[in-house]
C-alpha cells in the first residue's frame, strides 16, 4: 500500500493511516514527497525533538528516525482533538 512512499508508519499508527479517506492519503503522500514538511507554515517542532504538520483537518504527529532520517508518522489525529 505505502511502499513507495518515503516515510514509515508506526504500528499505533498504521489504523489511523488506514482508515483516511483516498484524498486525505494522497495529501500525506504529497506532504512528505514534496519537502512541504520543511515549511514552518505547514511544520512545527515539538519540544522533544518531534513534528507537527497540517493536513486539511488533521494533524500529523512524526518523528525522523536516526539510522537513515526518513521521517516515521506517530500519529494522525483530528484538528479538534489536537488542541485540546
Amino acid at each position: 500500500m505505502m511502499s513507495a512512499v518515503k516515510f514509515d508508519v508506526s504500528y499505533s499508527a498504521a489504523a489511523q493511516l488506514a482508515s483516511l479517506a483516498p484524498a486525505e492519503k494522497s495529501a500525506l503522500r504529497r506532504l512528505f514527497a514534496s519537502g512541504e514538511i520543511e515549511n514552518p507554515v505547514t511544520t512545527r517542532p515539538t519540544d522533544d525533538g518531534r513534528f507537527v504538520s497540517r493536513l486539511g483537518s488533521k494533524r500529523v504527529l512524526w518523528r525522523r528516525l536516526s539510522t537513515d532520517g526518513r521521517p516515521e508518522i506517530l500519529s494522525i489525529v483530528d484538528k479538534s482533538f489536537a488542541q485540546a
